[in-house]
């Protein structure tokens, strides 16, 4: 977990960001275990937050294959 900034400087802002931190960790690696995703908790964070707005259940996201980038076909010379 890190935390870059704290938006409050009181006991109580700063404790209850740091409790928030917790809790969005334990529920990214609940997430994880629960969808036996391969990738790391930093890979997975990203997926959340790109995927956050989307109608669609977090873990058909997950266990979808991802698609490869296609290869660009270059002319011949």
């Amino acid at each position: 977990m890190k935390i870059k900034s704290f938006l409050g400087t009181s006991v109580n802002a700063v404790t209850s960001q740091v409790w928030v931190t917790m809790r969005y960790y334990l529920l990214l690696a609940r997430i994880k275990h629960q969808s036996k995703h391969a990738g790391g908790m930093l890979e997975l964070s990203r997926v959340t937050r790109e995927t956050l707005m989307n109608r669609m259940p977090l873990i058909d996201i997950l266990t979808a294959k991802p698609e490869r980038p296609r290869r660009l076909e270059t002319a011949p010379l």
